[in-house]
């Protein structure tokens, strides 16, 4: 109970900021396990450190120092330079179970692989998406000055434009409106889906997210990894399981996790084991039951969790590297269509025209 009060105090402290390191980030927190693994005192380290990064403003490098100099929790400090939640609340779990060198490592190494992973989606995309704009551009253009001329001339000649050609010019006279209608509908979805994350209802937000095609995947995949890669540490640590969901469920910064502990809670009240909880509760893996199931028997629980937070990060990540990949083939497919019904649409009247006067 007493390290629910202290994540419960931390967690009031910290306020929410933008990232003050930018893509050094990473970099700082691993710089800091180093020099605690080396001998510093983690206050030594963070003043040490905060003076070296000349990207930070003066005001935050005062603010940070001023924390550290009054005994403010590294993850106050952290969410001082803007660390994202996810980061803030694995550090204040870490404060208390004492893992903290291995959780400063991992940190940085998350998210060192969600920035490669994002910018392999970028560099992947970005090519096709300038590519796709000149094009639209060019056919904007056509419309309006090329396509109009054909129209005029089988009309000056009496004739009309065969079928196919009619169609072509048809659709690409329309494509610009599907493709901003197809954006429209993207930015629809994105919006409906940040409302969604925004809504009071935690279950009801639960329950739409895990409805959701292009969603669920992901949803369900990065509250697995986060639920059992906290609760395994806290399991080696020798917490109680009961311990383990009251700090869960006192935390402020994921309500994800509270409300999956809550639910774990209740199951375990009614007299069912862990894994079988773990198993009914939607949010969560499936296969995570049988890693538990498979710990509860070999006395290994907290292992067997954060062998599986590790298996299910890799596996985000795996799935979005390979959607990446797949992205760039198939614009480029669409856009060699697109190219290729263009050619046709100029070159088709001509032959055309030109059989008619012969």
């Amino acid at each position: 109970m007493k390290g629910s009060v202290l994540l419960t105090m931390n967690l009031k402290t910290l306020k929410r900021n933008s990232n003050k390191l930018g893509r050094y980030d990473a970099h700082f927190l691993m710089k800091l396990a180093d020099l605690t693994e080396s001998g510093f005192t983690m206050h030594n380290a963070l003043i040490f450190l905060l003076e070296q990064y000349d990207v930070l403003k003066a005001k935050d490098k005062e603010d940070c120092l001023e924390m550290a100099g009054a005994g403010g929790s590294l993850s106050s400090i952290l969410r001082r330079l803007g660390y994202k939640n996810s980061i803030i609340i694995q550090i204040s779990f870490a404060e208390i179970h004492g893992e903290l060198l291995t959780n400063l490592r991992q940190s940085a190494l998350y998210l060192e692989n969600m920035r490669e992973t994002a910018k392999k989606l970028l560099k992947a995309i970005q090519y096709p998406l300038v590519l796709i704009g000149i094009f639209i551009t060019m056919l904007v253009v056509l419309n309006y000055t090329v396509i109009p001329q054909f129209e005029s001339l089988y009309g000056a000649m009496g004739t009309e434009s065969d079928g196919f050609v009619t169609f072509l010019t048809q659709f690409l006279q329309r494509l610009p409106q599907l493709v901003f209608g197809f954006l429209l509908l993207m930015a629809v979805f994105i919006l409906s889906v940040c409302l969604v994350m925004k809504m009071p209802d935690i279950r009801l937000r639960c329950r739409i997210l895990l409805a959701t095609p292009l969603i669920k995947y992901y949803f369900s995949g990065y509250q697995t990894y986060r639920f059992s890669r906290e609760f395994g540490f806290f399991i080696n640590n020798g917490l109680e399981v009961k311990e383990i969901l009251d700090l869960f469920n006192h935390q402020t910064l994921n309500d994800y996790l509270s409300y999956t502990s809550s639910l774990i809670e209740q199951k375990l009240i009614q007299g069912e084991n862990l894994s079988t909880a773990i198993k009914s509760i939607k949010m969560l893996d499936e296969k995570l039951s049988v890693f538990v199931s498979h710990g509860e028997q070999n006395s290994s629980v907290g292992k067997e969790l954060i062998l599986f937070s590790e298996y299910t990060l890799e596996r985000l990540i795996m799935k979005i590297e390979n959607v990446t990949k797949k992205i760039q083939p198939v614009i480029f497919l669409i856009l060699g269509l697109l190219i290729i019904c263009l050619y046709l649409v100029i070159v088709l009247p001509v032959f055309e025209m030109m059989s008619e006067i012969n």
